[in-house]
């Protein structure tokens, strides 16, 4: 994990403690609701594993382009894939998703697997419906035959629309994604905000058994309408 996604994750770690503080302002609930931290650890794991999707998937967009060109240039399908490997490289830099996939398929290459057999291990490995389309018509028009090149090329411009329109829809929709950020900090900014000016509003909902538990709902309506509204702002194509 690289340092600034570290960060980031210990800073939703800090916003969720603040939230148990603001919410309960009792060490024995937030003792209680230390258990939740870990779905919070899973979930920003998978938040991050889909934005290194993202980003591979624009990334093989470039590369399927420079494949299908090594091949009508008349390079055979293991001297393409280097061919790739290094013009992604000048693309992209060593670091790359791409590139790094790109490699670790040379390497297989160099040990005598078949390319579509590694097509589908940076298929398993990716988790992508794009990069899994590529190689199932890769590996069906490798053991059919016919226009391979032809086949190739079809099927990269496909995919390549494919991941421009995500593409897109991510831009256009990146701003509602701003103002939902904002709006999740809200709640628990104006709670903060009149616990600091007028603690005293506030201080039967975390003396009383009935204000803990309307506290309870709210931080379960809170958590629910912030999932949901991630899951209203993320479109598939």
């Amino acid at each position: 994990m690289k340092r600034n996604e570290w960060i980031k994750e210990i800073a939703v770690y800090v916003f969720f403690a603040l939230l148990l503080y603001l919410f309960y302002k009792s060490v024995f609930a937030f003792i209680l609701m230390v258990p939740a931290v870990f779905f919070f650890h899973r979930y920003n794991k998978k938040v991050l594993a889909d934005k290194y999707r993202d980003v591979l998937n624009l990334q093989f967009k470039d590369a399927l382009l420079s494949f299908s060109s090594a091949l009508r240039a008349g390079y055979s399908m293991e001297n393409a894939i280097t061919e790739c490997r290094e013009e992604m490289l000048g693309m992209y830099g060593e670091s790359a998703p791409i590139c790094r996939e790109l490699d670790i398929i040379n390497n297989q290459l160099s040990f005598g697997v078949p390319l579509e057999t590694a097509f589908e291990d940076f298929a398993k490995r990716s988790r992508s419906e794009d990069i899994g389309t590529f190689s199932d018509v890769f590996g069906i028009a490798k053991r059919t035959g016919g226009n391979l090149v032809e086949i190739l090329q079809k099927t990269s411009s496909d995919i390549a629309s494919k991941i421009d329109t995500r593409s897109e829809i991510s831009v256009v929709i990146r701003s509602k994604r701003l103002e939902q950020n904002i709006m999740a900090l809200m709640p628990p900014f104006i709670i903060l905000f009149i616990d600091l000016s007028a603690g005293s509003m506030l201080a039967p909902l975390y003396e009383t058994i009935l204000g803990r538990i309307i506290m309870t709902i709210c931080l379960g309506v809170y958590i629910a309408a912030y999932f949901l509204s991630r899951r209203i702002m993320k479109i598939e194509v």
